[in-house]
């Protein structure tokens, strides 16, 4: 029974989906986990630790680190992936809650199991109708994510821009006058900036298209019945 229920959870959940949405997305979204947990801490684990200001005044390293990161780019990064996930694991408990109800409303297992099989007109019309809502959130999680992919990639370039520069000018309380700060290995944080800004650009685009393709599906689906009458 738990083996059909989860058949039927995936069946419902794919149904609206296409090859974008099943496979490119969750690939770009664990890549970019595996990046941030095999490199980014060894790239940007020194950031503050050697991030050295010319002066021994009291609280002018700490000021100045302030002033040229607001925010850790490692934290900024979890920050977004966990933000971007949120609309996914939304419409999953979405289409959980709706398998559940759909499951126990039927009271039928061994018909599920027949219609799950052979995908036929009975599958269709059993839930032909609820999924237009399920249609609605999936689409509906498409455009939150593709609104926070877009903020957080407008974000990245407010707080980093493209390049990590090799020093920092700081003139800020309680700093006296201007003072010259260094940071460590620039060139390996600016790679690893841009491949992060590549990374969620694709995410960003194949979003995108996921919404294009199923307008695409949708649109065509009239079209394909109104030739075949």
């Amino acid at each position: 029974m738990h083996g059909r229920f989860l058949r039927r959870l995936v069946a419902e959940e794919s149904w609206h989906s296409t090859p974008v949405g099943r496979l490119l997305l969750p690939m770009l979204l664990g890549f970019r986990l595996v990046l941030l947990a095999a490199s980014g801490t060894g790239v940007y684990g020194d950031e503050q630790s050697e991030f050295v200001c010319h002066t021994q005044q009291p609280g002018c390293k700490a000021a100045c680190y302030d002033a040229f990161h607001p925010l850790s780019p490692l934290r900024f990064w979890a920050f977004q992936v966990i933000l971007v996930a949120v609309p996914s694991a939304l419409y999953m408990g979405f289409t959980v809650y709706h398998g559940i109800w759909h499951w126990e409303d039927s009271g039928k297992v061994k018909k599920e199991e027949e219609t799950l099989t052979q995908q036929g007109q009975d599958s269709t019309d059993a839930s032909g109708a609820e999924r237009p809502r399920l249609l609605w959130a999936y689409v509906a999680q498409l455009g939150v994510r593709l609104v926070l992919e877009g903020a957080a990639l407008g974000g990245q370039y407010h707080l980093y821009g493209f390049k990590m520069p090799s020093s920092f000018a700081c003139r800020r309380e309680p700093c006296l006058g201007s003072i010259t700060c260094n940071l460590s290995r620039p060139t390996e944080k600016t790679i690893f900036l841009k491949t992060m800004f590549g990374v969620s650009g694709l995410c960003l685009f194949f979003t995108l298209l996921e919404l294009v393709l199923l307008g695409l599906g949708r649109w065509c689906e009239p079209l394909g019945t109104f030739s075949s009458s």
